[in-house]
């Protein structure tokens, strides 16, 4: 419909049916339109831009009235017509505008993260680079010498491995902004020579692994069987400590567990051996003596009302993740092989292949009992079924020094 758009037409204009719109051409300037809909009147222009018809939407009626969106059509018509396209410049804008705080919170809510994740990503950014949270991408990206700079005064303040994490948050956060803003500039942390530290490796010599295996029995009980749990399971801390009753089937021997690192997604079930089963068992009917009611496993007087700290002087330094390095190398030790020590640990698929296996619990309870046989024995310690806690196994020695003892 042509006409001059005045005030008058853009009050008084009837609204159309629900789901229809109505276009009104003005009859003085081409390409200047008012779009009404059942809720909305609107402002737009229409022109052909190097060579491509471009629409552009100018403003809301009452926020903007008929003469001042004649007066915006005027310009944006001529700008167009001389090549500029509106909405390429807006979403240039946009692109100029993302922080680095918009690009975390876009990162963080873009895939199901689980929040120990969340609050590392958090953490890494807000105490390592909180003068950059509110500073555009577009800016970080243009100063990629500022980035190198940045990521060697961290090296040198708080050690390599702190500023290899810090620049592998800022490369993760930054590469989301960048699929939400392609024209901002490539990603800066490319120009960052990362350190590049070597997986720690962990001492699993005999006499260590005896030595922790005696102090382990003296624990506390909850906590005795929680390092004993993650050395016979190599899972992770919080995995571990946050084990809870009602994802135990003791008749099934398995363990769910529903929030491990990478979040539901790599939920999966846990196979018991024989002496995990046990311990699981154990706990089960110990645990209302001390905590009433609670659906952890390895409960505790803390805020969240399960153990939280594994750091224990006694043990020699090996707790927490260096017993899943112990596991592993144990299992292997023990005739687990690759494939299934990947499914027993919950690592993600490396190939292809990797990706097509699916094997049973109960196939994989079998090489759950050879790894844990052969990791009581490396700690000296006797397992008999349907008993916990193990015991001090007995060396051929003392053996010897019972037996001439009983016959005397």
């Amino acid at each position: 419909m042509k006409s001059k758009i005045t005030q008058a037409l853009v009050e008084r204009a009837p609204a159309p049916e629900r789901g229809k719109s109505a276009l009104y051409a003005d009859s003085e300037m081409r390409g200047f339109y008012l779009i009404v809909t059942p809720t909305k009147r609107s402002f737009y222009v229409q022109s052909l831009v190097n060579g491509k018809q471009v629409r552009t939407k100018l403003g809301d009626h009452p926020a903007m009235d008929a003469k001042q969106a004649r007066d915006a059509a005027r310009k944006t018509l001529v700008d167009m017509r001389g090549g500029a396209n509106p909405n390429e410049e807006r979403r240039k804008a946009r692109a100029r505008g993302i922080t680095l705080r918009d690009a975390l919170d876009l990162h963080l809510a873009a895939k199901p993260l689980s929040p120990r994740t969340k609050e590392d990503y958090r953490y890494n950014c807000e105490q390592y680079l909180a003068d950059w949270l509110d500073k555009p991408l577009a800016e970080l990206g243009a100063d990629r010498a500022g980035v190198r700079e940045r990521h060697r005064k961290i090296t040198e303040k708080h050690g390599a491995p702190s500023a290899d994490n810090v620049f592998r948050v800022l490369r993760a956060v930054y590469n989301r902004g960048l699929r939400e803003h392609p024209d901002l500039p490539s990603n800066p942390t490319t120009n960052v020579d990362y350190h590049g530290l070597r997986r720690r490796k962990v001492d699993v010599e005999a006499e260590r692994l005896r030595a922790w295996g005696k102090a382990v029995l003296d624990l506390h009980p909850v906590r005795r069987d929680l390092h004993l749990f993650m050395i016979l399971t190599g899972m992770r801390r919080t995995s571990a400590c946050e084990a809870r009753a009602p994802e135990l089937d003791l008749g099934a021997r398995r363990l769910h567990v529903p929030k491990p690192k990478g979040g539901a997604a790599r939920a999966f079930d846990l196979p018991l051996s024989g002496p995990l089963a046990d311990l699981l068992g154990h706990r089960l009917a110990e645990n209302p003596k001390l905590h009433r009611k609670s659906p952890w496993l390895f409960p505790a007087d803390s805020k969240s009302g399960h153990v939280a700290e594994v750091a224990q002087h006694e043990l020699d330094g090996l707790t927490g993740h260096a017993l899943r390095h112990t596991y592993a190398t144990l299992a292997l030790q023990a005739g687990v092989p690759i494939a299934e020590l990947k499914f027993l640990l919950n690592h993600a698929a490396g190939n292809v292949t990797m990706g097509y296996l699916n094997p049973t619990l109960d196939h994989l309870r079998g090489y759950q009992e050879k790894a844990s046989a052969y990791v009581l024995e490396a700690l000296g310690l006797e397992w008999t079924e349907g008993q916990w806690p193990p015991r001090l196994a007995t060396t051929s020695a003392e053996a010897a020094s019972i037996n001439e003892f009983e016959v005397a």
